[in-house]
């Protein structure tokens, strides 16, 4: 039985999930006309970062940080658990906690506002624990009730929340407070990947009883003072805060009403503001050679796949998706769409979850495709792909994959969309198209993509040996066998699958040489070393 302690860590980051109807807030660099593949780029430039375990030796309280950040909008928001763009995100991570988050590498759950959270012998009811001693902002004990208090907000039918999919399976009418920092929470169905399931934690972030969104109170590192939506928003530091020394920041100013990235990367360079925070790859290069400048870079996390509907032509014939995936070459797509800030991906994801299967790999194999296209009777196929500014790189990728599918006699033409428009009433339902997720766990993705009843279906799969292989993922307490069944899904994923993914891209944040304390190299694939707000400290 795999029993979930208390972390010894202080400072661990927040996990990520996908940014639905963000506005182009990576603010992609497009790549326009003929030559693209010609325009490769060699390697990489990045500023010299602070590691954060040297920094901390010589850490210093005091100072107010201020971030640009694109994407913002009238529907700017603080709810803890209803985050929708890169700015709600890094707002919700100051003020917020949840019961579990993952360490900066991403690759492990541990406790946050838990101190521990353990499976009945089936995984049908969890009992879990708080940490004493926690206090929210307006100074109430943090306790079991607010747990409870989350949970049913979340899963409220009549109002779901963005982490509804998961904790839909609590049967809410059997929750027992049985002390004043423990709950016991029963599940519909056997759920052994509660923890992990409960990611992204910036949707799932603990709220006392009685909370309101419009005066937001948490447990973060810091308290809420004002926002204008749109524009910016303002929050001071939490003296309070349950993890001893932390914060270090006075306060931090989030702005978010720039319109573009070179109008953020000026904010920049004028000292307006102290980070510009999940900066476009192009100009992220240029800071190399700025002096007083410097970049901070993630593990890969995010992904833009191509999405291919299941259940439409010609993606209905598993030979025309596996040809589709053949065509890609993926180092190359990596160097030109992302100038390098990328990793190569494999049409799987989970990629920093101990389960994922680091042996599947695809390389591009144009007779073959050009063979599984003959064999399913699509030579010469002219297919149209949806795109849209999205995020950092997604237009260069559509446009690397049409001039890379030529060699295959693949016509690919691009419908470019405005980002307003792409998530609008065609969204979901796209024959051909590229969507953006932040990492999750492999079974958190699986639950919000891969399931004929997950939000965000947009390949509209539905394999009746994946389900059942998900629902014996998620009633087995054994890692290691859990970790076989996942492989096997994988498996799936991999040959029969509706998803192109050629990279996990990193993000860039750039910043002035005198902020320190964001971790470079966090696989949570959110800006910011997964948003470290608490660990953020200024020269």
């Amino acid at each position: 039985m795999d029993v979930l302690r208390e972390s010894t860590g202080s400072a661990e980051g927040s996990l990520t999930r996908r940014q639905l109807l963000r506005a182009g807030g990576a603010g992609a660099a497009l790549l326009a006309g003929g030559g693209l593949l010609e325009a490769c780029s060699s390697g990489s430039g990045t500023g010299a970062a602070t590691s954060p375990a040297s920094a901390a030796s010589r850490a210093k309280k005091g100072g107010h940080l201020t971030v640009a950040v694109l994407g913002g909008s009238t529907s700017d928001t603080l709810d803890a658990d209803a985050e929708v763009s890169t700015p709600d995100l890094i707002r919700v991570t100051a003020l917020y906690n949840g019961l579990v988050t993952y360490n900066t590498s991403g690759t492990d759950v541990v406790n946050e506002l838990a101190e521990e959270m353990t499976p009945n012998a089936d995984a049908t009811a969890w009992t879990i624990r708080v940490r004493s001693g926690v206090t929210f902002h307006n100074g109430k004990t943090l306790g079991a009730e607010d747990v409870a208090y989350t949970i049913r907000r979340i899963a409220d039918p009549k109002a779901p929340l963005n982490g509804y999919s998961v904790l839909s399976q609590v049967d809410l009418h059997n929750m027992q407070i049985l002390d004043a920092r423990t709950l016991r929470i029963h599940m519909k169905r056997p759920l052994a990947t509660l923890p992990e399931q409960l990611f992204p934690s910036y949707n799932y972030g603990i709220v006392p009883v009685g909370y309101d969104p419009k005066n937001p109170v948490g447990t973060g590192p810091f308290k809420f003072k004002s926002m204008t939506p749109a524009q910016q928003s303002v929050f001071e530091r939490n003296d309070n805060y349950w993890k001893s020394g932390l914060p270090y920041l006075d306060g931090i100013t989030i702005i978010d009403s720039f319109a573009d990235s070179q109008s953020a990367f000026n904010a920049l360079q004028s000292g307006t503001v102290n980070v510009y925070a999940e900066a476009d790859h192009n100009t992220a290069r240029q800071v190399k050679n700025i002096p007083g400048l410097k970049s901070v870079i993630s593990a890969g996390g995010q992904w833009i796949p191509f999405t291919m509907r299941v259940d439409q032509p010609p993606f209905n014939d598993v030979r025309v998706r596996q040809a589709l995936r053949l065509i890609v070459n993926r180092p190359q797509l990596v160097d030109v769409a992302f100038d390098g800030y990328a990793d190569v991906g494999n049409d799987i994801f989970g990629q920093h979850d101990p389960v994922y299967n680091a042996a599947l790999h695809r390389s591009q194999d144009i007779p073959q495709a050009k063979f599984l296209l003959k064999q399913a009777g699509h030579e010469n196929l002219t297919v149209q792909l949806v795109t849209s500014d999205i995020a950092g790189g997604a237009i260069a990728c559509a446009q690397v994959l049409s001039q890379q599918a030529r060699a295959a006699g693949v016509t690919i033409n691009l419908n470019q969309l405005p980002s307003s428009s792409f998530f609008g009433k065609g969204y979901l339902h796209y024959t051909f198209a590229q969507d953006y997720w932040d990492y999750n766990p492999y079974l958190s993705q699986v639950a919000q993509a891969t399931l004929p009843d997950s939000p965000f279906n947009e390949t509209h799969f539905n394999d009746p040996a994946y389900i059942s292989l998900y629902n014996q993922a998620n009633a087995t307490l054994d890692t290691a066998k859990r970790t076989d069944i996942c492989h096997e899904m994988q498996q799936i994923d991999f040959t029969q699958g509706g998803y192109i993914i050629p990279a996990y891209n990193k993000i860039v944040d750039l910043m002035s040489t005198k902020v320190n304390g964001f971790p470079s190299g966090a696989g949570g694939g959110i800006p910011l070393g997964n948003c470290s707000w608490e660990t953020a400290w200024l020269e």
